[in-house]
């Protein structure tokens, strides 16, 4: 009988998060229709997601001006969130006579609607340690819409979750593959009917890959019954199989369709794509297109707190335009 020894499957980060099920009421507070830590941990894995909302957040806030109530730091940090999660939270604190005297941000991925569709903060899941439950009127919520339910939003990148993912699984895989070098993904072909049972674990314990690495080597021996000689061969040749280069181009592309933010404004340069020679026409377009939607969406916090907190600054030109 001829052994053959296969690895294991490496062991990735989830992907199926697009199984929308409900927004399911655990506890008195209902859960999000994705989780949020999910959300959160995609933005760290693709650095053109992370750079893409980052530069909206950024541009957006240059963008306005905010009334002395409210930081320009908090409101970066609720616009980061309102990115990343399709949620943003500000939590309004007035005086005796109704008064906004401040706003501050609370992170959205701690935050949870009750069952009577009040706001409370939960940073940890399993007890009540740091809980708020916010009173009525305490909590600006602006939520991106999403068609299937009305207590949380989504953010837009949400169908390119999966491309995100993609993206990264493609990345580790080709770097457990330079990590293993020459020392694994071989397989080592003898044909000795004299070879112990003991013999032929030593050897298959010489060619394992150590921990951590993706590939294990292989060892077959065919007991004599062909008159070939040992035999050490790679298994594949990964470079040309595993289209590296063609999922990191295609993940990126769905990834920058999502945000809709131009690669000039990005300083960011892709092989095949041509930049634009009017870098003033590329910046009104996506301050009209993108930011000014997003100061309308942000502009809902000077109704709910009857006070004009933020403003639309006038748009500027990047440069100078020649008479």
């Amino acid at each position: 009988m001829i052994d053959i020894e296969f690895s294991n499957p490496v062991s990735v980060m989830n992907s199926d998060i697009l199984s929308y099920l409900e927004v399911a009421l655990m506890d008195g507070l209902y859960e999000p229709p994705i989780a949020l830590d999910t959300l959160a941990k995609a933005l760290r894995v693709n650095p053109m997601h992370s750079s893409a909302i980052e530069f909206k957040r950024n541009t957006l806030t240059y963008a306005m001006t905010v009334n002395s109530v409210l930081s320009r730091r908090d409101l970066k940090r609720f616009i980061q969130d309102y990115l990343t999660f399709g949620n943003g939270y500000f939590q309004i604190v007035r005086n005796l006579l109704g008064q906004v005297l401040n706003i501050k941000h609370v992170p959205a991925l701690y935050m949870r609607r009750r069952e009577d569709l009040g706001y409370t903060y939960k940073p940890r899941s399993y007890d009540d340690q740091g809980r708020i439950d916010y009173r009525k009127g305490q909590i600006f919520h602006l939520a991106e819409y999403d068609v299937a339910q009305e207590l949380y939003g989504l953010p837009q990148h949400v169908s390119g979750l999966t491309s995100i993912w993609l993206n990264d699984d493609a990345t580790l895989f080709r770097r457990q593959y330079y990590r293993n070098g020459n020392h694994a993904g071989y397989l080592l072909y003898m044909n000795d009917p004299n070879m112990t049972k003991t013999q032929e674990e030593e050897i298959r314990n010489k060619l394992k890959a150590k921990d951590g690495m993706a590939f294990k080597n292989m060892f077959v021996n065919a007991k004599g019954k062909d008159t070939k000689a040992p035999e050490l061969k790679p298994i594949g040749q990964v470079e040309a199989k595993d289209s590296f280069k063609e999922v990191k181009n295609q993940t990126t592309n769905d990834v920058l369709s999502l945000h809709r933010v131009p690669l000039e404004l990005m300083s960011v340069k892709r092989e095949g794509i041509t930049s634009s020679s009017d870098l003033n026409k590329v910046d009104r377009i996506f301050h009209k297109n993108e930011l000014l939607p997003l100061i309308d969406s942000l502009s809902e916090l000077n109704e709910f707190v009857g006070m004009e907190v933020i403003t639309a600054n006038k748009y500027e030109s990047l440069e100078p335009v020649s008479s």
